[in-house]
């Protein structure tokens, strides 16, 4: 399958536009909870409850100048990037993959050890909300097409550009098999960017302190 390019909504949403052969009726397919999410620096689409939007009610203007600067800011591409430094090159990829494989399976435990306490508590909301609605976020053929290391000498973290793809979809344990298989087939491989900001522990070890999505 030839992957389509596109652009990662704010959130991390992805998931193919493609459902003209699902036998999944509209009323399971408009629940929002049909495909997955990239990015976990949001929740996503179907994760307000009536308090966050009397919330946003309230908070009016300055809510709303407020999350605008926010996505303008994860769709800004840094201006000066290069090849990962050898170290950084090393250690990256692995942990990359390492941080994924522990987010499609729910397991919080080992992405405590890869993430910053405040990133971490941040994430853990997200995937308790994915337990409690019996779904994990599948990352079908996920492979790096790319990678590249944010040049920034006044500042501390690491920051590494990944370009990658993935066939991204939910699955559900309280489903059938067919209503599973749908939805598997319904969603298009999808490339996305991100900006993974890392620093170093003891011993060589990364830790992940956030994700920001680039459009």
């Amino acid at each position: 399958m030839t992957p389509t390019i596109v652009s990662a909504r704010a959130g991390g949403s992805m998931g193919s536009s493609s459902t003209s052969n699902s036998n999944i009726s509209s009323s399971d397919y408009n629940d929002n909870n049909y495909y997955g999410y990239r990015g976990y620096g949001g929740y996503g689409r179907g994760r307000f409850s009536l308090m966050d939007v009397f919330f946003i009610g309230v908070t009016g203007l300055l809510a709303f100048r407020s999350i605008k600067r926010k996505r303008q800011e994860n769709y800004t591409l840094p201006e000066t990037y290069d090849e990962l430094t050898p170290h950084v090159k090393e250690y990256f990829e692995p942990f990359f993959y390492k941080v994924e494989d522990a987010w499609t399976k729910n397991d919080l435990e080992t992405l405590k050890t890869l993430m910053s306490h405040y990133y971490f508590g941040q994430q853990k909301r997200i995937i308790n909300g994915y337990i409690r609605n019996h779904k994990v976020d599948h990352l079908e053929g996920l492979v790096i097409i790319d990678l590249q290391q944010v040049i920034n000498p006044d500042h501390g973290d690491v920051q590494v550009i990944v370009t990658a793809q993935a066939r991204d979809y939910f699955q559900y344990d309280n489903k059938t098999v067919e209503y599973n298989q749908q939805i598997q087939d319904d969603t298009n491989i999808e490339r996305f960017k991100e900006i993974w900001t890392l620093t170093w522990q003891e011993g060589g070890r990364l830790l992940l302190g956030g994700i920001k999505v680039i459009g």
